[in-house]
């Protein structure tokens, strides 16, 4: 089956009583998406907790996913196999999992996760057994990969008018800007202003953003961005507190937190190692021109080794994250605030 495109997924029936796929594929770096597609598969098929297993490739030997697989179901008519990270499958685990496609198990259902660019693999058998996914007649693979600034400028308009609403061109470059293209972050900001908005207006202006941020700046993930950028160290532990205490997500505070790591770190490369303009760096990185004059300044007040030390960190909270030690993350993300702004 050819590799299906997101919106094909969701909006179609490719999901019914009568023909729910052996196995899923969804494959790409965009996080939101890859949600979106494995919500709609959970929505339809409810499972117990005895008959739901996850596993991430990396950490599981590949016997253990295929037992479960071959296990009949405890009190549902299937079992669901859930396996993340398939993008750092060992490559002798791939190879067996690939025999998988072709003797398939009428009783499970395998969601398999794979969180990056194929075109970027470079494991020979993790990468045929992706495409063995993508060709199975009992495999449904959907293209889960990041959208250009072109494509997401649609999607924006695409949710807002789900909600009823229109916006001008000038405040989605905003919300893409300050959102580092994040599908999940501007989702969330979508569905923040709409709320703010209200029901009774349909348009969605500059001016609502902007009394939008005076009344949740501190509260919002791009004022924890704002803080770290500047290396205030009190408003980001505080900032980090309430997202916290909101009931924000560790992992999306993660996310935020290490795509401020990684912008900074392209941009003191570029800067100071390849001797790129700013003009050209602020192009590159889509930094508004409202806050290229302010990012400048905050960058001069970060150095390459502590942005690198705190990629270590972040992926030890992750790790915490992953594994349910939801204190340990969170001193993980304290610790990584302390070496962004010490």
């Amino acid at each position: 089956m050819p590799l299906l495109k997101v919106q094909d997924f969701i909006n179609n029936k490719l999901i019914s009583d009568e023909k729910l796929s052996p196995v899923y594929l969804f494959i790409g770096e965009e996080s939101y998406f890859v949600d979106l597609c494995l919500k709609k598969i959970e929505k339809f098929r409810v499972v117990s907790d005895l008959d739901r297993e996850v596993f991430y490739a990396s950490e599981t030997c590949v016997e253990d996913i295929l037992n479960s697989l071959r296990t009949l179901p405890f009190l549902d008519d299937k079992r669901m196999i859930i396996v993340k990270a398939v993008n750092k499958i060992r490559a002798i685990d791939a190879e067996k999992l690939a025999n998988y496609l072709q003797n398939v198990v009428e009783t499970s259902c395998l969601v398999l996760l794979y969180l990056d660019n194929l075109k970027k693999e470079t494991i020979t058998k993790r990468k045929e057994f992706v495409n063995k996914c993508i060709n199975s007649k009992n495999c449904v693979s959907v293209d889960c990969r990041k959208r250009y600034k072109s494509e997401i400028k649609e999607f924006v308009k695409k949710e807002f008018a789900l909600k009823g609403k229109t916006i001008l061109d000038s405040v989605i470059l905003r919300i893409i800007n300050e959102n580092d293209t994040s599908l999940l972050n501007i989702s969330n900001e979508v569905e923040k202003l709409s709320l703010f908005v209200g029901k009774n207006r349909k348009d969605v202006t500059q001016d609502d953003l902007e009394r939008m941020r005076g009344y949740t700046t501190e509260e919002s993930t791009y004022a924890l961005s704002l803080n770290l950028e500047s290396k205030n160290l009190k408003k980001s532990l505080l900032v980090l507190e309430k997202l916290i205490s909101v009931g924000e997500e560790l992992l999306l505070l993660l996310s935020v937190i290490s795509s401020f790591v990684r912008r900074m770190l392209n941009a003191k490369s570029m800067f100071e190692e390849q001797g790129i303009s700013s003009t050209e760096i602020a192009f590159r990185l889509g930094i508004s021109k409202f806050y290229t004059k302010d990012f400048f300044l905050n960058l001069k007040k970060h150095d390459v080794k502590s942005l690198k030390k705190c990629l270590r960190t972040i992926l030890e909270a992750d790790t915490a994250i992953k594994t349910g030690g939801s204190y340990a993350a969170i001193s993980i993300l304290e610790k990584t605030i302390l070496l962004i702004c010490k």
